[in-house]
């Protein structure tokens, strides 16, 4: 969506650039190819009803792009008075400087860890030294083996209650291409289940935004 109110995100920074955009031309620049709204809303609202204000909490992005959703991520831990801290991923170095930038003018910093390099290098060393994970955003390469090793690597330190979320769902592959993130889910679900919702027109495009969580023990 474009030509919304940006007063309604939670960041003056992210509202400042958003403001007098009408079209992912004009975003591009601003943000780069990233979620926009009303996906950052969806985020750091979902962020605000699952975080726990009695435990510190550590939030996992892959795909850091130009630090705009790593923003909303950080905002949320300010505003529901969590005292955790978001460890983001980046393979391109000038993604990285310019989400530096952004983060500093955003005033949340202080609560982002910026991981510079292949995720098949760098996550799983940082995931051993993280702790349990409550909440992972997956938005690095979109091709199915890289998914599924993001996920398959972040399996195993996830809290029970832990949400995953994946961005660019939406089912546009050619059956004869890679199914990209949409396929991934489908392996997801067959091999490890859980529940999955998937929100088809969130994002610009590809569009989509699915949420991943295991299945409860009753």
């Amino acid at each position: 969506m474009f030509g919304y109110d940006v007063a309604r995100l939670p960041n003056a920074h992210l509202a400042s650039l958003e403001r007098g955009v009408s079209c992912i031309e004009d975003a591009r620049p601003r943000t780069g190819a990233t979620i926009g709204y009303p996906g950052w809303g969806f985020i750091y609202h979902l962020l605000l009803s699952h975080l726990d204000r009695n435990r510190k909490e550590v939030l996992i992005e892959t795909g850091t792009n130009e630090g705009c959703t790593t923003i909303i991520l950080a905002q949320a831990l300010v505003d529901a008075g969590v005292k955790g801290h978001v460890h983001t991923f980046e393979l391109e170095e000038t993604n990285i400087a310019k989400a530096r930038q952004n983060l500093e003018l955003g005033g949340v910093a202080d609560r982002v860890t910026l991981h510079q390099g292949s995720v098949h290098d760098t996550f799983g060393p940082a995931l051993k030294d993280l702790g349990k994970v409550r909440f992972a955003f997956l938005d690095a390469s979109h091709l199915v083996k890289d998914v599924m090793f993001e996920f398959e690597t972040l399996l195993p330190y996830l809290t029970p209650d832990a949400i995953v979320l994946f961005d660019n769902t939406y089912r546009i592959a050619e059956p004869h291409e890679d199914q990209r993130v949409n396929g991934a889910l489908g392996v997801i679900l067959e091999k490890h289940g859980g529940n999955l919702i998937n929100l088809e027109h969130v994002s610009w495009f590809t569009p989509g935004l699915a949420m991943w969580q295991r299945k409860p023990k009753l």
